[in-house]
């Protein structure tokens, strides 16, 4: 199986979840705009890179998060580097010090086994996909639907993280606990949060879906698989 190798720094100022974004902004401009994992920015055409966001921006406790995978923990010294870690948090100075730092390994792919999670704020929908969420009247076909969008989104993980896995990815939803409108650059989406299972071990704070690099779809194991 593949490895995955992930650090993950929580700091000891607290924020509010409206500013996550502003703390993205903030850590990006300190650690350098040409440093492009930071901020997923194409620098060159001025556009995006379609990719999973190796370095991931999250909120525990109220306090600010920066999770990196693989390649991203090495460009974290451009950030560590700098002299003054004051972070300008839309007007507000936010000097931050590392409360809390981990580094783990986990070996990627599909288990013979499952593993049990909760999802955070998933905006899992696209136009197309909200289309057909919506036109479902059902309660077990919208799940369906969700279902098969998480397996692929899971799948789709392990392949831009190089973890091709060796056998199907399986996924079922188990709790369906919110779903809310929510505002994503400046368009109202749905959010769930739900319990589901899979044999593939994640990551805690890992993100998927849309946002996932600035505090939506956040994965944590349920307790008793940790």
């Amino acid at each position: 199986m593949h490895k995955l190798r992930i650090l993950s720094v929580a700091f000891d100022t607290p924020i509010e979840p409206w500013e996550l974004r502003a703390f993205r902004g903030a850590v990006a401009r300190k650690a350098g705009w040409e440093h492009e994992l930071f901020h997923n920015h194409n620098n060159d055409t001025g556009g995006f890179h379609y990719r999973l966001p190796l370095i991931q921006y999250k909120q525990d406790h109220g306090r600010p998060m920066l999770v990196c995978l693989n390649e991203g923990i090495e460009e974290l010294h451009h950030f560590f580097s700098q002299p003054d870690w004051t972070l300008d948090l839309n007007g507000r100075s936010a000097p931050v010090r590392i409360a809390r730092l981990d580094v783990k390994q986990y070996h990627l792919g599909a288990w013979d086994k499952t593993f049990r999670y909760h999802i955070r704020h998933w905006i899992a929908l696209n136009e197309d996909n909200y289309a057909t969420y919506i036109r479902l009247s059902g309660l077990v076909e919208r799940l369906y639907l969700l279902e098969k969008i998480l397996q692929n989104q899971i799948v789709g993980l392990l392949h831009q993280l190089d973890a091709s896995p060796e056998r199907p990815v399986d996924v079922k939803i188990l709790l369906q606990k919110d779903e809310r409108w929510v505002s994503y650059k400046g368009i109202k989406v749905l959010a769930f949060s739900l319990e589901f299972s899979c044999n593939v071990a994640l990551p805690d704070f890992i993100g998927i879906g849309k946002g996932c690099s600035s505090g939506w779809g956040v994965v944590r194991a349920l307790k008793n698989e940790k």
